[in-house]
């Protein structure tokens, strides 16, 4: 059952701690976890310092800004995306798509790198949560990757070098889709649930507040790590690394993140 939250903020006191929306990470020991959605990973802290405590892999806390106070900019990347999707791959998927049986959701998540003409160039296609039997989710799979394979989009001022894309797609797609992606595009967002509006959950993660801490975002980065300018000090240092979003095809972020 998904939990309704605002926010996810890990407190870090010394040492550091990443916390990466990063999809296609695995486990690779006692101090890194996937709990499904983002991974942890406990680093020594710099300067002789001693390693990050141990603290709950999904802290609640409320927070009064949506996206770190950053709604307008995340809802324009996830329009931004919608627009590659729906011009790009979804002609190509449709066929595709009538084939899979049931109804249902499936979160796609993608890998895109930088390219040399300067846009985000398709590189790797996983399956994330899915609410359709397993071999129909494999067939959705392979429709995805077919039409997704050989596409790219406009970097439009993304500094980063890759970009994580975690999408939940609806299946089948309804029949009214070209009026539900015309009433997402002219939406601002701040309705419904989830990062589409619709229930999607959060699976990046942003640096916030003072001091510095890590929360979940529907919009961000797939890593975030904190760690304390020295030893015990409550001043803290928090750095991002690749460019990541969440959402779907048919709606913007909502009033209640979910996660």
């Amino acid at each position: 059952m998904k939990k309704l939250v605002m926010f996810l903020i890990v407190p870090v006191l010394m040492g550091g701690i990443v916390y990466s929306g990063a999809v296609f990470a695995e486990h690779t020991g006692p101090g890194k976890y996937n709990n499904e959605d983002l991974e942890k990973v406990e680093k020594p802290a710099k300067a002789g310092g001693e390693t990050a405590p141990n603290v709950s892999d999904k802290p609640i806390q409320q927070s009064p800004d949506l996206e770190g106070g950053r709604l307008r900019e995340s809802v324009a990347t996830q329009k931004r995306i919608n627009r590659y999707f729906h011009n790009v791959v979804v002609p190509n998927l449709k066929d595709c798509w009538e084939k899979v049986q049931g109804k249902g959701t499936i979160e796609m998540r993608y890998w895109y790198e930088a390219d040399a003409k300067g846009g985000w160039a398709f590189k790797l296609l996983k399956g994330g949560r899915s609410t359709l039997p397993e071999d129909q989710t494999e067939v959705a799979l392979g429709c995805m990757q077919k039409a997704v394979a050989a596409t790219s989009f406009p970097k439009d001022g993304d500094m980063s070098d890759s970009f994580s894309i975690n999408w939940t797609w609806p299946v089948p797609l309804p029949p009214d889709a070209d009026q539900q992606a015309a009433r997402m595009l002219g939406s601002n967002g701040g309705e419904g649930t989830g990062c589409d509006g619709h229930g999607s959950s959060a699976r990046c993660v942003t640096c916030s507040g003072h001091p510095q801490t890590c929360i979940y975002v529907c919009v961000g980065s797939d890593t975030c790590e904190v760690s304390a300018t020295r030893p015990g000090g409550f001043d803290s240092i928090c750095t991002e690394g690749g460019s990541c979003a969440s959402g779907g095809p048919f709606g913007v972020m909502g009033g209640i993140m979910m996660y």
